[in-house]
């Protein structure tokens, strides 16, 4: 059932005590040169560094899959005991009910996308945002192409914002949603202006009171 084993978990450890393991050469192909880095010492520290960074970057993605799998295992046997205690069990052990329900939602993502990805475990370095769209109450909204556009661009973030802006364009074009929009607009911006006009209302009250104050300190003072 799980896709972890694809993930690459053979990056060395740049750990002063396994430098002899790892290879001289930068994993990117980066020219330090050109960066600005000139001393070979430096260089190669950077590259260890490189090797570092890789190293715990994919260790993070397999902590995440498999915390949100033993979260959402707990979540099933809750459910299956109908005791509605998740919530009070996630506290206890000292992890958030929004935590919980996220690691919940990204497994439950994860396990919806297996046969639909080509790498369905990019679910693990998803923003929480995007957890959230795809399977909140909203999820319906985006078809199959567009969560699959989404999750396979080299900047999901982006991709999703602008499906998201194509969808309010088009719902927008619509008359009656326009005037739907327009009028929730004018009682968002009726509610600004009574408030402000409450704060207004305020202050000259408080300057009123300030003035009269100042008033009758002059008249003890003549």
């Amino acid at each position: 059932m799980s896709k972890l084993k694809k993930l690459n978990l053979n990056i060395r450890s740049s750990n002063p005590t396994d430098n002899s393991l790892i290879e001289i050469k930068s994993l990117r192909d980066i020219n330090y040169n050109e960066l600005g880095v000139e001393s070979q010492d430096d260089i190669d520290k950077l590259i260890r560094i490189e090797n570092d960074v890789k190293f715990h970057e994919e260790k993070t993605k397999e902590h995440l899959f498999k915390f949100s799998r033993a979260i959402f295992e707990a979540n099933e046997v809750f459910a299956n005991n109908k005791s509605g205690s998740f919530g009070k069990w996630t506290e206890l052990i000292g992890i958030s009910r929004d935590t919980a329900n996220t690691a919940v939602r990204r497994y439950q993502f994860y396990l919806e996308m297996q046969g639909t990805l080509r790498e369905p475990e990019r679910i693990l370095e998803l923003p929480v945002r995007i957890i959230k769209e795809f399977t909140g109450v909203k999820k319906e909204i985006f078809d199959e192409a567009e969560v699959i556009e989404v999750l396979e661009s080299e900047n999901p973030t982006e991709i999703l914002k602008k499906i998201k802006e194509t969808k309010e364009e088009e719902k927008l074009s619509d008359k009656s949603n326009l005037k739907e929009f327009l009028l929730k607009e004018k009682d968002r911006k009726q509610n600004i202006i009574d408030k402000l006009t409450e704060e207004i209302k305020e202050i000259e009250e408080n300057l009123k009171q300030i003035d009269e104050e100042l008033y009758r300190q002059t008249r003890l003072t003549i």
